[in-house]
């Protein structure tokens, strides 16, 4: 697995992968259904990229952000 956390290390990286790429993109707490969707992608495609984005104003306390897997 590669974390990328720019919109540039994302262009690099997107050069070296195939067309035979999957998608999953997720919002907030990841759960089941996400991991449905994940199994299929990987099943279905040569390769993944499975997205996680969060939004903190989501969060009422800081330090649930904070400790967000």
């Amino acid at each position: 697995m590669k974390v990328i956390s720019s919109l540039q290390e994302w262009r690099e990286l997107r050069g070296t992968l195939s067309d035979d790429l999957g998608f999953v993109p997720t919002m907030g707490a990841m759960h089941a259904g996400h991991a449905s969707l994940l199994q299929r992608s990987v099943g279905d495609n040569a390769q993944t990229v499975l997205s996680i984005y969060l939004n903190p104003t989501q969060f009422n306390n800081t330090a649930d952000l904070a400790n967000y897997p």
